[in-house]
């Protein structure tokens, strides 16, 4: 097989990243457990077992927005790629990595929000996804050989201060996890705003 022949184009990496993000943005929904209770108790009982599953739900909804918006910076990151190489491949395949352990990480945090080292492990699993993208993005913007054309600068920058949002905010809540591991979990709410402020401040430069 020649070398040309063994190259992983660009379709066939997209449609392994577009295939996992799927599975385990489905997957999230397994860590919810449906509580077994008799019948005749159910009427009375499930109202109150449903809402002790809130951290279980919180951790859910947490998990599925930070994927999704990781899989849009994904699809915007590889509009300005033209070409596959092996370093591209090995950094898609870590932040894949990380995406596949976020049901696990989800779960066990979401069971076990009260145990430091069961919100650490979610607090890492992001911290390393968002670090491999912003290896990734660096890594489109430093090798114009694998890109459409030298990308803007203003779009590097707006990538690249994007890029370190995820991170940044997972360090504070490894941070706050020292205090109150249930309030470390609250911190990734404040995605929601400072994604919203970004988005503003890059259309504006």
């Amino acid at each position: 097989m020649s070398a040309e022949e063994s190259k992983i184009s660009k379709s066939r990496l997209e449609a392994l990243v577009d295939g996992i993000f799927a599975f385990a943005m489905t997957l999230l929904v397994t860590g919810l457990t449906i509580p077994v209770l008799p019948g005749p108790v159910a009427a009375a009982e499930l109202p109150a077992l449903v809402a002790a599953m809130r951290p279980e739900f919180i951790s859910l909804l947490i998990a599925f927005f930070i994927l999704a918006s990781f899989w849009l910076a994904h699809h915007r990151q590889f509009h300005h790629v033209r070409m596959v190489d092996m370093n591209l491949v090995r950094i898609n395949l870590c932040i894949l990595l990380c995406v596949i352990l976020l049901p696990f990480t989800t779960s066990i945090s979401g069971d076990y929000d009260h145990v430091r080292i069961a919100v650490d492990l979610f607090h890492f699993n992001l911290f390393f996804l968002g670090l491999f993208f912003l290896v990734h993005w660096w890594y489109v913007n430093r090798t114009p050989a694998v890109t459409n054309g030298e990308i803007p600068k203003a779009d590097a920058g707006n990538g690249m201060r994007r890029s370190l949002i995820v991170p940044s905010v997972a360090v504070i809540g490894l941070i706050i996890a020292f205090f109150d591991p249930r309030l470390s979990m609250m911190v990734y709410l404040l995605l929601i705003p400072v994604f919203f402020l970004q988005s503003r401040f890059s259309a504006r430069y």
